[in-house]
């Protein structure tokens, strides 16, 4: 087993079936997702590890709990994603496209890969473009509690 708290992931280490990654991650290394976000709870990885020849295939989940801003209303709303994990990691792009070109690339620099900002990418991929809460016109937002008014030209 792998710890996601982890700041890199040796791709030799990975042996074969069995392995995963799993666990919370390192926060404090999530600056990005700490500014793109009001709150963030938890993080917690839950990867199936396996090797394939030069390549390790990553299958699994991220689950995120929070809270994220309504761009409706201005007010936290909570935020739980679960975030799915379908990706090769290898020291090049052909490795992995070769194997197979549904997955995620993600690249290990001389075998090693930075998890805490792969981690974090999957995530921030995964966030809204634009998070609102409840549809409404105006009045009381029934989520965050706050006065919202929609200006219609």
């Amino acid at each position: 087993m792998f710890s996601a708290k982890t700041n890199s992931l040796h791709l030799t280490k990975v042996t074969g079936p069995g392995d995963r990654l799993e666990g919370p991650v390192d926060l404090a290394a999530w600056s990005r997702l700490a500014a793109a976000t009001a709150e963030v709870k938890s993080v917690q990885a839950d990867l199936d590890l396996q090797r394939n020849g030069s390549v390790v295939l990553a299958d699994g989940f991220i689950e995120v709990s929070g809270q994220i801003r309504c761009e409706r209303c201005l007010g936290n709303m909570p935020l739980s994603l679960k975030v799915p994990v379908h990706s090769g990691l290898a020291e090049t792009e052909e490795m992995v496209s070769t194997l197979d070109p549904d997955l995620d690339i993600v690249l290990a620099d001389r075998g090693v890969v930075a998890l805490q900002v792969w981690l974090e990418d999957e995530v921030l991929l995964a966030l809204p473009m634009i998070p609102r809460c409840a549809e409404w016109q105006s009045g009381t937002c029934p989520v965050s509690g706050l006065e919202a008014f929609i200006i219609v030209d």
